[in-house]
């Protein structure tokens, strides 16, 4: 899967192709539940961003 169009927020990069970025995928464990957050990878820089589940552990 991956995001068109979308610069990343990191380092301003469109992508290879079209303004692709990859699917990233974090796991989490949130009062004893497994949850997967699906966010975005940037292709040039390795930044991730658009996760519901913050790196705190929160929920938005």
């Amino acid at each position: 899967m991956s995001k068109p169009g979308e610069k990343c927020p990191n380092c301003g990069a469109e992508g290879k192709y079209h303004g692709e970025h990859e699917t990233a995928v974090r796991n989490y464990k949130l009062r004893g539940q497994s949850i997967a957050d699906v966010g975005w990878r940037c292709w040039n820089c390795g930044w991730e961003w658009g996760f519901e589940v913050q790196e705190g552990g929160t929920a938005s």
